[in-house]
């Protein structure tokens, strides 16, 4: 069984269905609204917290998919959790002594008692169950780019504590996956017995380590960039269109953008996105859409909870990526395929093609 933690509305169960995996995936979230919004897409959920859980709990689980929720480290919240940082790798580093048996097994926790965001701590769940899960092969985690730092002091726990084969955190941006809005995210990818093959993800950023390598920057594999999907083709509109995002407010980064590339990136605030033109406001659907979901993918809970789902959510062709170049799967023709089925237009307006390093250098010369 696959077991996923934090699991949200169902952004990693699409990316598993995308790729046609047959194991079966669970999810686990304390949120009732997303809880119902993956149950009524067909998805196994369970609603409870994550810190309440027992790994032991689990003993058919082979791999683990975990996505801590990412307010306390990302732009779009306060930031506190930047600062719980020093108290997020005490209790990392505790963690991995008492799996040594140097520590109680209460040390780590107490390590996190005054942290300046509470949900900073969810993240320490992410090495406790790779510690703790009986029998877990594989493991893929997920956060916004500040967290990656994080990513890598867990990675460098599990390769010194327990057997883990290969670790790698990478960054990836869902526009370079055909996905009609900008999204980056930065993944821990942990292996048991195999170097996974890495190579044909677009990534942006690549930093890996094993139990008998020392921890590397490398340069990021050149990987497949889809076309970009417009955020006109992708929802419908013909090209010109503008969107508008707070109305007559203005700011330093503007107020509104082009929809004839991929759209801003989504945050709960693009429930207030209009279209310029007639003033339509984005739908949850639309919404939906630019995150990679199918337009009829049934969002539960009120317009403010759907557009916060459709903000958070890993990105289904993103996820499909990610797991399928974990699990040796060819995931490139099923995403295509997919991306053709959510995005029957795309193909009708030119790509938004986006240079590389060797095509600037070119320029240049």
């Amino acid at each position: 069984m696959i077991l996923a933690l934090y699991a949200g509305p169902g952004g990693i169960d699409q990316g598993a269905r995308i790729l046609g995996i047959r194991q079966p995936l669970h999810g686990y979230d304390i949120d009732a609204d997303t809880s119902a919004t993956a149950t009524a897409a067909g998805f196994r959920r369970t609603q409870a917290s994550v810190p309440e859980l027992d790994p032991e709990d689990f003993p058919t689980v082979t791999g683990a998919i975990i996505t801590p929720p990412c307010p306390p480290f990302s732009r779009g919240g306060l930031g506190k959790g930047m600062t719980d940082f020093p108290a997020i790798r005490n209790a990392l580093t505790l963690l991995g002594d008492n799996i040594a048996g140097m520590v109680s097994d209460d040390a780590y926790q107490a390590a996190l008692a005054d942290l300046h965001d509470p949900r900073s701590a969810l993240l320490v769940e992410t090495l406790r169950f790779a510690f703790r899960l009986p029998k877990v092969r594989w493991m893929v985690a997920e956060q916004v780019p500040a967290v990656a730092p994080l990513w890598q002091e867990i990675s460098a726990e599990l390769a010194m504590t327990t057997n883990w084969t290969y670790l790698a955190v990478l960054t990836v941006a869902a526009q370079d996956l055909g996905v009609a809005s900008c999204r980056t995210r930065t993944f821990l990818i942990a292996t048991r017995s195999y170097a996974p093959d890495l190579t044909g993800l677009p990534t942006r950023a690549l930093w890996t380590t094993g139990r008998f390598a020392p921890p590397r920057d490398e340069l990021p594999p050149a990987g497949h960039r889809f076309p970009a999907a417009t955020m006109a083709a992708a929802i419908g509109w013909p090209a010109g269109e503008r969107v508008n995002t707070r109305g007559n407010r203005r700011t330093s980064g503007g107020n509104e953008f082009s929809a004839d590339g991929p759209s801003w990136c989504l945050t709960s605030k693009a429930r207030s996105w209009k279209r310029v033109s007639d003033g339509t406001p984005l739908t949850a659907s639309q919404a939906g859409l630019l995150t990679g979901f199918p337009a009829d993918y049934p969002w539960q809970g009120s317009r403010s909870k759907q557009f916060l789902q459709a903000a958070d959510v890993v990105s289904p062709p993103v996820a499909a990526a990610v797991l399928g170049s974990t699990l040796g799967i060819d995931w490139q023709p099923a995403i295509r395929a997919y991306l053709a089925s959510i995005y029957p237009r795309a193909g009708d307006v030119p790509p938004v093609l986006q240079s590389s390093l060797f095509d600037l250098i070119g320029a240049a010369s």
